[in-house]
């Protein structure tokens, strides 16, 4: 009896003890979890919301990488604005077109007359197309005056309507710096500027204001041109008509003046410089040496384009490569003579033409000019009768519809034109060595 109830004692005395510990774990626990805050608490819930795969198994969430910790001073380059990448210029791209010499003596003027004082030049250039249009920049030379009647009409001195049927067909920029310039004296020539102006045509070659530079700078599709014009000298009757003073207007050809105009041209801001030298002999088929020698001046000087005119049939074109003051080898493409627009002269080098076209690229990331393919469109200038008058139409030749229009004579002729044009500027070559 006396052993069972001390077992008894003993079996209290435990399970009191035991019922103590588990309140003093309880309290340690509930301390310590205060202590650590919510992180056993977070972090229960992360281990115990564990998604229930397909398989019945929980599946553990797909870990994040952890941001990349930055030091203080990073945050505040982070904060600092960083410069943006500067662009890269972009290439520049204008076409260019350029015809030869228009004259207008009375056998043209008549055929262009209606009435008694009106004329309409618009048809003698329709048969062009587009043959100028379609370039950004279209250049021209006019080899005659527009001063009006009260100048009195004569070889030299055209009716102003003449510029609307250049601009008809797109002409933008005429040149004057021709030994016709002052036939009609110094007004005379203010007068054909004036027209031009009007017309929102550009010209080149000229100066009113005393300075005669020649040069006119303006911007095509993004790229700033200089056109500058020369003159090898003045007809008799433009020096009869007026003073020494008054001769300044027009701009001669001297290489060193033309040398300093293209620097001049340069220095202003021109990215492209195209030379306009109404120079060599009338009717001579052949480029004579000096006129090669001031070309290679020209380009060196820094002319990327020289189209001349004045000897009235079409002569050879060339492209040179040079150097230039800064070292470098660039290229000029010149164009020795155009040929004649419009005219009156019968003679087969006479009635042949050209105009020259020419895509031209510029690279303001290195400040240099590309220049495309020479093409070469031959333009025959057609004295044709209709309903018993003649008349004057210049074609271009691959125009079919303008061909189609003349009498089949005048076809023939603009055929043997167009084939003899190709021959002298080597466009015949091209295009074979094109097919080939």
């Amino acid at each position: 009896m006396k052993k069972r109830r001390t077992h008894r004692r003993v079996s209290l005395g435990t399970l009191l003890m035991l019922l103590l510990t588990a309140a003093v774990l309880i309290l340690c626990g509930v301390f310590l979890a205060v202590i650590a805050g919510n992180g056993l608490t977070e972090r229960s819930e992360v281990l115990f919301s564990l998604p229930i795969g397909e398989s019945g198994t929980q599946e553990a969430p797909a870990v994040e990488a952890a941001a990349p910790q930055t030091s203080p001073t990073e945050d505040r380059q982070a904060d600092v604005p960083q410069p943006s990448p500067s662009p890269v210029p972009a290439v520049s791209t204008f076409t260019l077109s350029a015809g030869g010499t228009v004259y207008a003596p009375k056998a043209i003027r008549e055929s262009a007359m209606e009435g008694s004082d009106h004329y309409d030049f618009e048809p003698v250039f329709a048969g062009l197309g587009d043959a100028l249009s379609s370039a950004d920049l279209s250049i021209v030379t006019l080899e005659t005056t527009t001063a009006g009647a009260q100048k009195g009409y004569g070889n030299y001195n055209t009716p102003p309507q003449i510029l609307d049927g250049l601009r008809a067909v797109g002409a933008d920029l005429v040149s004057l710096a021709t030994e016709r310039a002052l036939d009609k004296g110094y007004e005379g020539l203010a007068l054909t500027a004036g027209e031009l102006t009007a017309r929102g045509m550009a010209s080149a070659g000229i100066s009113l204001n005393g300075s005669a530079q020649g040069s006119s700078l303006f911007g095509v599709n993004g790229v700033q041109v200089a056109v500058l014009a020369y003159t090898y000298g003045l007809s008799d009757e433009g020096k009869q008509q007026t003073r020494e003073a008054e001769r300044a207007a027009v701009c001669s050809i001297d290489a060193q003046r033309m040398v300093d105009d293209i620097r001049q041209a340069r220095a202003a801001g021109a990215n492209v410089v195209i030379v306009l030298p109404h120079w060599g002999t009338k009717n001579k088929q052949e480029t004579p040496m000096e006129i090669r020698q001031l070309a290679v001046t020209l380009a060196q000087a820094g002319a990327d384009i020289i189209l001349g005119t004045h000897p009235n049939v079409v002569l050879e074109t060339e492209r040179l490569r040079v150097t230039r003051a800064d070292g470098l080898d660039y290229e000029t493409v010149v164009c020795y003579s155009l040929g004649s627009l419009l005219t009156d002269a019968r003679a087969a080098e006479n009635t042949a033409g050209m105009i020259a076209h020419l895509s031209v690229s510029y690279d303001p990331s290195i400040r240099r000019v590309t220049l495309g393919e020479l093409v070469c469109t031959p333009v025959y200038i057609a004295r044709d009768r209709v309903d018993m008058t003649t008349v004057y139409r210049v074609v271009d030749t691959d125009n079919a519809a303008a061909l189609a229009a003349l009498s089949a004579q005048e076809q023939s002729a603009a055929k043997e034109a167009a084939q003899a044009v190709r021959d002298i500027t080597g466009q015949s070559k091209r295009e074979e060595e094109g097919e080939g």
